[in-house]
């Protein structure tokens, strides 16, 4: 701070013997103010000191597909010139702006105080997840980071953002996923997290598996794929630890009852299973998060290990708050006869200003002693 002060009064005297015009000498001194400013801060390190809350007893953790949130510019390595201002959707700094409220105010619905966790897909880039935890209803949170940039063509990717006040991070990675299709072998990373809440580890997989666009039989070895690279690191975290909580959350493109979910990933609505999904009931009477053809469908889902459904302490489902999609009223759009379904932020390619394509998921958990 001293040799700052020194810098500073000395830049003062040059600034009086030399500056005549007032006008720039008003502009030089704001400029210099705001560099004494930034010293400060460097000097005193973090803004912002968050306090690890290592006795929470509680954790809200949920999943969003948020439908394409790309920033306003062309990045020259992927497919994301429709979402520029001179593209085909006109994406403007206005449209993006609402788009980032949009979200928050979905998170938001997820529990009174700001989900503690929450996994996300169909993110361009770090700088827009930075652009959404900024926002007037996600501020509060104080919420981290976790991204990596993926080889998928359109540029979007999965991710996870969480309260710093509750994870506390160990490690994390991308697992990349080379698809059986010599034509298009890539597609969106799985993201990995290791940490812990309250002091209990827990690991995290966010999923973006392969669309159904080509048919569901066509497309469907590329989401077995999937599932066999994230049950084979499952299943070595189990070996080593056969107690681990595990949270796998995504948007799968595939139904519960399909073979890269009840199959390959062996989950199931048996509490007793190596995998429990907790969005099993509720697709077998017709909730989900994704209308197709006149029907709800439950897409996004969060599969947790056993010992987060039977532990005998640590962390375990809450059952007095089941899992829920977000379906609140202002996330839907209903058609002439009265039927609601998601409301989108474009159908086709006209503007709705609407939230995504897809219903949020949140799940909740205790601590038990």
């Amino acid at each position: 701070m001293h040799l700052n002060y020194r810098i500073f009064c000395a830049s003062c005297g040059i600034f009086h013997r030399y500056m005549k015009n007032m006008k720039s000498v008003f502009l030089v001194l704001v400029a210099l103010i705001m560099w004494g400013a930034s010293c400060k801060d460097v000097a005193s390190g973090e803004k912002e000191k968050i306090k690890l809350n290592k006795s929470v007893n509680d954790l809200t953790i949920g999943f969003y597909n948020v439908e394409n949130i790309y920033d306003t510019s062309d990045d020259p390595n992927t497919l994301d010139n429709d979402f520029t201002p001179s593209g085909k959707y006109e994406w403007t700094p206005d449209r993006y702006k609402t788009k980032l409220d949009r979200v928050s105010e979905v998170l938001s619905l997820m529990d009174n105080d700001l989900p503690d966790i929450v996994g996300l897909c169909e993110i361009e880039n770090k700088g827009v997840l930075e652009d959404l935890i900024a926002t007037s209803l996600l501020r509060p949170g104080q919420y981290g980071i976790v991204h990596y940039d993926s080889p998928d063509e359109r540029g979007i990717d999965v991710a996870l953002i969480y309260k710093r006040s509750v994870l506390e991070l160990e490690h994390s990675e991308k697992i990349k996923v080379v698809l059986p299709v010599n034509e298009d072998p890539n597609t969106r990373d799985i993201l990995y997290v290791r940490a812990k809440a309250g002091g209990q580890a827990l690991h995290f997989f966010v999923n973006h598996w392969p669309s159904r666009r080509a048919g569901q039989q066509e497309s469907e070895p590329s989401r077995i794929k999937a599932a066999e690279i994230v049950k084979t690191r499952m299943d070595a975290i189990l070996s080593s630890d056969p107690s681990a909580r595990i949270l796998m959350m995504g948007d799968f493109n595939d139904y519960p009852t399909d073979k890269s979910i009840r199959e390959v990933i062996g989950a199931s609505g048996n509490r007793a299973g190596l995998f429990y999904n907790t969005v099993d009931s509720l697709n077998a009477i017709g909730q989900g998060s994704y209308w197709y053809k006149g029907a709800w469908n439950a897409l996004d889902q969060i599969i947790i290990s056993n010992s987060l459904v039977s532990g005998n302490e640590g962390w375990v489902l809450d059952n007095s708050r089941p899992v829920r999609f977000i379906n609140d009223e202002r996330l839907l759009f209903r058609d002439r006869e009265g039927v609601a379904r998601p409301n989108r932020t474009y159908v086709g390619d006209d503007y709705k200003g609407g939230y995504s394509d897809h219903l949020a998921v949140v799940s909740y958990f205790k601590r038990k002693e």
